[in-house]
């Protein structure tokens, strides 16, 4: 029989042409990646492709591009490499959108179609396919560029800033097949298939793989078929009166080609062509076909079922004494194959075992199984109580596994273990139905524990023993935190210890360009923290569980600022304000402010504040009553002297002792404060010319260091001001005295009205620092209620209120 097609090609010859121009139009999309420009890529033709036209006139067909459209796009800049980009259709403005580098650059660009980002390109092309009623779908159209490239343009633009443009070949043919009927009977059915086969041709296989370099394509070698069977989308299927089918297939030579048409209560088979065909990529042939003589198809019986009576979820279920297990499978068009495939350490070695007679085979290890069909086995039917059932005749079968369940457990399996049972049904009509039973032996009465040993919470590390654990089993930790939902899994050490490690931390650099980390709190072991753990067996079950809470890590000396009194300082006769215990002398000084008897409100004493535990510091700049100048309101740790003679500056000595038993992750400071524009500017002030009296904000600064310094740092401060000596820790390591193993800083620019307790991170300039030495200056505070008070510039009116200091762990 010999039935001839129209060929023709695509209006636009073998290529869509698309052109690419930069936009500022992303009102609408998603928001642009840092680094990245909004690029689109532009249809040339009016029309989209997604759904094709025939126009039988003059042999042509056209179509249209749809919403769910969308291209791979590779990139290649001479200065960033080759990025891989999906560009997505927007129907309203008729282009293609994504994101490219923003950068000007020699650019290569080329294009894959549909999108697809498997290395190498995959698009899949298998003998299943669907299609949206008359609907050409495009997910099976392999289309690829050649590079285009142009040098020295920026992204999606040509060197003289006009729109890029290159063009896609289709890899494949495309068969439009029209079929009519008038059959009464038959038109007004759904079209539920059409089946294309191209008899000793491979027409369709797992993916049709690109080759960029040549812009070539192939079929895949794996899945290989002669028939592609096309389905139509639920919802959307065509009646029999007039339906259309398209099909990719691969360019070649076709001796014959024949369809089987299959509705909703009709079939029909027929040869499309017998004397051959040839189909070149980017070529389409399409023909008009009436049909007649339809078969009226059986009806098809319903899909097989199964039911657990005592478990209708199949949850995993423990194994006890007397249990009972039914399970009801039905398939009523019969029943080709009954599979059982047993999972089990413990069953596997009897029912494979030649002596025992069940007749099970081996399919790994511990894995085996049996199809009752195919080789029926006496034995093993009459223990399933299926003895007087004829499998190869029955549509139903009425599974008892409440003898062979409780076996389990008589016959030794071990605690904590599953055994799964897999039943696969097949009917007459290859209809599959699977299903897994899983069972478990439920752990002793006795639980097994964990204990936690050798805790550095310095070097944030620890041991964790197991006691009655079963062999296999490991343990998992985390915080006691809800918000996180991971677990660390730990694997034994070969003494069965298991040891939490150091954890990890994220490098970055801070504005200074210094080199910086940052710890994850949620792995390692830290103080002052309830820890969840949890025992698991070799098959993942929760066998144990408890918490546990380090050590509770290092108080701050005087942290709430409660204990105050005076101090003579050496060298003058002022008096000065400081959070301290009682008499106090240069010896036992903790905490140190600024010069009290020249201005009495530098750092004070604060009570009767609402909020505040008991009293609080209260930090307030101020004017001396010896010069013109303004005064900081400050408190830090470290101590105070006032310049002997007649010079008007003192010396700030930052720095105390510090006993660390834990390494902490951050700060947290309880304060409250106001932030105004700055009133008074000192004359040594190397910003003074960038600040505006009465417009420029002072914020307050708060920051804290741990340090391993051999001496305290000394600050000259005052009238007789020396800038050389003023220190920022995240501007230098070492300052001059050692070095600073972390920092945490915080500059305020608003007010706080409200009490806040503020977390402030650390970080560490020295992630691997040894826990500095007792008699080493490791625990540095500073917080000014103006931050350039350094400078004696700032406001009258800024206020900061301090009323607790702790580590965070």
């Amino acid at each position: 029989m010999k039935h001839a097609f129209t060929k023709g090609l695509f209006v636009a010859a073998t290529a869509t042409l698309i052109a690419a121009c930069s936009t500022d139009d992303a009102a609408d999309q998603m928001p642009v990646a840092p680094g990245k420009i909004e690029v689109s890529l532009k249809a040339a033709l009016p029309q989209s492709r997604a759904q094709i036209e025939v126009d039988e006139s003059n042999g042509r067909f056209s179509g249209s591009w749809e919403a769910t459209d969308a291209l791979t796009v590779y990139a290649k800049g001479s200065q960033t490499g080759e990025e891989t980009q999906k560009f997505t259709y927007d129907a309203s403005s008729k282009v293609f959108k994504g994101q490219l580098t923003n950068a000007t650059q020699d650019w290569t660009y080329q294009a894959v179609y549909p999108v697809v980002d498997a290395t190498p390109l995959n698009i899949p092309f298998g003998a299943e396919r669907t299609q949206k009623g008359n609907n050409f779908n495009g997910a099976y159209d392999p289309l690829v560029s050649a590079p285009v490239p142009h040098a020295g343009a920026e992204p999606g633009k040509t060197p003289q800033g006009e729109a890029v443009t290159f063009g896609l070949n289709r890899l494949t043919a495309i068969l439009a097949l029209t079929f009519e009927t008038d059959d009464a009977t038959v038109k007004a059915e759904k079209v539920k298939s059409v089946a294309l086969t191209a008899a000793g041709k491979t027409i369709a296989a797992k993916s049709f793989d690109i080759t960029r370099d040549d812009q070539s394509g192939a079929l895949n070698a794996s899945e290989p078929s002669e028939t592609i069977t096309l389905s139509y989308e639920a919802g959307s299927e065509p009646t029999a009166a007039s339906f259309k089918a398209y099909f990719n297939v691969p360019a070649a030579t076709y001796d014959k080609l024949s369809v089987v048409i299959t509705t909703e209560g009709h079939t029909k088979a027929f040869d499309l062509t017998t004397d051959g065909i040839e189909l070149l990529a980017g070529e389409l042939a399409y023909t008009t076909k009436a049909v007649s003589g339809w078969t009226v198809l059986e009806p098809i019986p319903d899909a097989p079922t199964m039911e657990w009576t005592e478990n209708p979820d199949f949850a995993e279920t423990p194994i006890e004494d007397g249990m009972q297990v039914h399970v009801k499978l039905k398939a009523p068009a019969g029943i080709k194959v009954f599979g059982i495939t047993i999972n089990s350490a413990t069953l596997v070695p009897i029912v494979t075992d030649p002596n025992t007679g069940f007749g099970f085979t081996v399919d790994g290890e511990n894995s085996a199984s049996i199809d009752l069909v195919q080789t029926p086995n006496a034995i093993l039917m009459e223990l399933l109580g299926l003895k007087d059932i004829d499998l190869t005749n029955a549509t139903e079968i009425p599974l008892d596994l409440s003898q062979l369940i409780p076996m389990i457990k008589l016959i030794g399996a071990p605690e904590g273990s599953k055994h799964i049972f897999t039943l696969k049904l097949i009917d007459k009509n290859d209809q599959p139905l699977e299903k897994a039973l899983t069972f478990y032996i439920p752990m002793a009465a006795v639980e097994p524990s964990a204990t936690f040993s050798d805790i550095d919470l310095w070097a944030n590390t620890a041991k964790i023993t197991l006691t009655d654990a079963p062999e296999g089993a490991k343990v998992q930790y985390k915080r006691a935190d809800e918000q996180i939902k991971e677990w660390n899994t730990l694997t034994p050490e070969n003494d069965g210890s298991f040891l939490i490690k150091t954890p990890t931390w994220t490098k970055s650099q801070n504005d200074a360009g210094l080199d910086i980390y940052t710890v994850n709190p949620n792995e390692g072991i830290f103080a002052n923290t309830t820890y969840k753990w949890q025992i698991i067996n070799t098959e993942q079950i929760v066998i144990a569980s408890g918490e546990y809470t380090t050590a509770t890590g290092d108080a701050i000396p005087n942290a709430g600022m409660d204990n105050w009194t005076t101090f003579e300082v050496a060298g003058g006769t002022f008096t000065k304000g400081t959070v301290n215990c009682a008499n106090a002398s240069a010896d036992n000084m903790f905490w140190a402010s600024g010069n009290n008897k020249q201005v009495p409100n530098l750092c004070t004493e604060a009570t009767g504040i609402t909020g505040a535990k008991n009293s609080c510091a209260k930090l307030q700049g101020g004017r001396p009553s010896i010069a013109d100048i303004f005064a900081p309101g400050n408190l830090f740790s470290g101590t105070m002297e006032f310049a002997s003679g007649f010079g008007m500056y003192g010396y700030a000595d930052f720095g105390q002792k510090f006993t660390y038993t834990a390494r902490p992750s951050a700060i947290k400071v309880r304060i409250k404060g106001s932030v105004n524009t700055i009133q008074k500017i000192g004359s040594n002030d190397p910003q003074k010319d960038n600040i505006s009296l009465g417009k420029t904000i002072d914020p307050i600064r708060v920051f804290i260091c741990i340090t391993n310094w051999d001496t305290r740092h000394r600050v000259q401060s005052g009238v007789q001001l020396e800038a050389s000596t003023f220190w920022d820790p995240t501007q230098k390591v070492n300052p001059g005295e050692g070095n600073i193993i972390a920092y945490a800083e915080r500059t305020f620019t608003e007010s706080i009205n409200d009490w806040t307790d503020i977390t402030i991170p650390l970080c560490f300039y020295d992630k691997d620092a040894t826990i500095p030495a007792a008699d080493k200056y490791s625990f540095v505070f500073s917080a000014a209620a103006s931050a350039r008070g350094d400078y004696l510039t700032g406001c009258y009116e800024n206020e900061l209120y301090i009323d607790n200091i702790e580590w965070v762990y």
